[in-house]
């Protein structure tokens, strides 16, 4: 079965591509592109050339606006976006962040800066094209170091960071950037889902706190980070399936890599206090079945934890129970009466009751 459903914007982005699809040519870009970013991680995207802007909008950019569409789903799960109405894109690109957050999020107006005013153009045509543009579109020319909008940031603004605090020294670029932004309500920070850049987003956390904002995903607490506090090498994530346009099945057979499934690692704070829900559990890891156990690392405060069940063993609900990563539901006391292992790796034992309980709070969340 395809995992493709409907790509909102594939006619905007065909468009700028020519009009014609032809998977084999831009094969040849994407894994040009790719080698880019393999080897110089820390450079500045090459929006000039012609092929790197083939890439981005045949391959990258349906996969980025999947990431940030997840995001903007799991932020609008806890309210984020109420009273948010303007939102500033910085370091845009194809605008693919802010078209995932305008599938969740209706703006009254976007501010698309790119270092490149080539890149920024085609962002704007690809937005304005869409289901979901706003009624107001702007589009300045500046980079991530010197950014100054182009206009008084307004009550209820979001700063969408996707993909460029890896691109410079995160943690004194985004303290600058913060100093210059004192009226900023809302930031949203998406980063790769490699170990290195989601360990160093997580590191970013007391920056935001520091500066006057609330921690509201994907973190239940504001504590320390247990994977960075208590792991060498765990980092947070979500997975996910990507919604592809028509033309993916055949460029990406002629690339070495598959995206049946797709990760993203992200921020998203307000100055507003994240509303209270009652304490929360987040599954951040991916299910390992060990013999006739199963166990999954969850967050719920700065302690690296876990959980664990024997499906054959309690039979029923136990036997479909399947947990995957972004999942969130409420602690119950009933989860950890049964606790195993040591401090920095505690496991807790859950039973057939505790089990139906958080299906049961998952199955109260979908749609």
């Amino acid at each position: 079965m395809s995992l493709r459903r409907s790509f909102l914007t594939e006619q905007s982005l065909l468009e700028l591509l020519g009009g014609i699809s032809r998977p084999a040519a831009w094969a040849k870009s994407v894994q040009k592109l790719s080698n880019h970013y393999v080897t110089s991680p820390d450079a500045i995207s090459p929006w000039e050339h012609a092929w790197a802007r083939e890439a981005l909008l045949s391959y990258f950019h349906p996969l980025n606006q999947s990431r940030a569409a997840r995001v903007a789903r799991k932020g609008h799960e806890l309210g984020f976006f109420t009273g948010l109405r303007h939102a500033i894109d910085l370091g845009c690109g194809s605008a693919a962040a802010a078209l995932g957050f305008l599938e969740t999020h209706k703006f009254d107006s976007v501010e698309l800066v790119d270092h490149s005013h080539v890149i920024a153009q085609i962002a704007a045509a690809i937005m304005k094209s869409s289901n979901f543009s706003p009624d107001v579109v702007r589009v300045s020319h500046q980079s991530l170091e010197v950014f100054k909008p182009e206009t008084k940031v307004e009550a209820g603004t979001l700063l969408i960071l996707s993909y460029v605090l890896t691109e410079a020294h995160s943690a004194a670029t985004l303290e600058k950037l913060l100093r210059r932004l004192p009226n900023l309500e809302a930031i949203a920070i998406l980063e790769p889902s490699t170990s290195e850049d989601a360990r160093r987003l997580q590191a970013l956390r007391p920056i935001l706190i520091k500066h006057g904002f609330n921690l509201w995903a994907p973190c239940t607490h504001e504590a320390e980070c247990p994977l960075l506090k208590d792991s060498d090498r765990d980092w947070c994530h979500d997975r996910l399936v990507p919604d592809l346009p028509s033309w993916w099945d055949e460029l990406e057979a002629e690339l070495p890599m598959k995206n049946r499934t797709i990760t993203v690692s992200y921020l998203l704070a307000r100055r507003a206090p994240r509303p209270a829900h009652g304490p929360e559990v987040r599954v951040v890891g991916d299910r390992l079945d060990e013999k006739t156990k199963v166990r999954q690392m969850i967050c719920r405060g700065n302690s690296r934890e876990f959980l664990s069940w024997f499906p054959s063993r309690l039979k029923g609900a136990a036997e479909r129970f399947s947990l995957v990563r972004g999942d969130l539901f409420q602690a119950q006391d009933m989860f950890w009466k049964d606790p195993r292992g040591i401090d920095r790796s505690r496991e807790f034992r859950l039973d057939l009751e505790s089990i139906e309980q958080i299906q049961s709070d998952l199955d109260q969340q979908k749609p």
